[in-house]
């Protein structure tokens, strides 16, 4: 596996990652109305930049995973949130690599009450969640219905406008995320350095 695949993984799910965390936690303090659906879109639009440099399969699922891990270290343990992390980016490599929508607004759609609809039966009739699970189909029709629609709007636009932008991006920069033993603060290696040190930091010491 090359070295710019692992680094690029490590990049997009860091800011995954540290989004889920840092702005995650500000909005469920806050209570915030629909802050997951705030947090899906900012989650799909980050997988569409990475989508543009790594369309392999099973990239989004990657990303989500470990974007998982770094809200795991860094945030209170809510099970349904890392559920919720880890089927997005499963149904969005599912829409885009065994359904082959190749319709961004049409795929992003997809994505979002595919991965809505799973977490909603999953976490309230096969995990059990106490939440969840006392709202019955009622929440479970509601997050898909209301929740849902609202992150597929927005994501049917906001999500070909990223890979328009990524396109682009990426006809000026071929491959950021190239490893260099020297760390310059400029390139993807710094970065990634820094969300991931970040990450171990705050979780070691919280």
């Amino acid at each position: 596996m090359k070295k710019e695949y692992i680094l690029g993984i490590l990049f997009f799910s860091g800011l995954w990652g540290i989004s889920e965390a840092l702005l995650g936690g500000v909005l469920y303090k806050s209570e915030i109305e629909h802050a997951s659906t705030i947090l899906t879109v900012i989650g799909l639009v980050i997988l569409t930049f990475a989508n543009a440099y790594f369309p392999q399969k099973g990239t989004a699922t990657a990303i989500a995973s470990l974007a998982m891990l770094y809200k795991f270290l860094n945030a209170p343990f809510f099970a349904c949130h890392l559920l919720g992390i880890f089927l997005i980016g499963l149904c969005y490599d599912l829409a885009l690599n065994m359904m082959k929508i190749r319709n961004r607004a049409a795929s992003a759609v997809v994505t979002v009450y595919a991965s809505y609809s799973l977490f909603a039966f999953m976490i309230t009739y096969l995990i059990r969640y106490e939440h969840w699970a006392g709202g019955g189909i009622g929440k479970v029709l509601h997050h898909i219905g209301v929740g849902g629609t609202i992150a597929a709007l927005l994501c049917a636009i906001l999500v070909p406008l990223s890979c328009r932008f990524a396109e682009r991006l990426k006809l000026s920069f071929p491959m950021p995320f190239v490893y260099r033993r020297q760390l310059l603060p400029s390139s993807a290696s710094f970065v990634t350095g820094v969300l991931w040190v970040f990450g171990l930091v705050v979780s070691f010491f919280s």
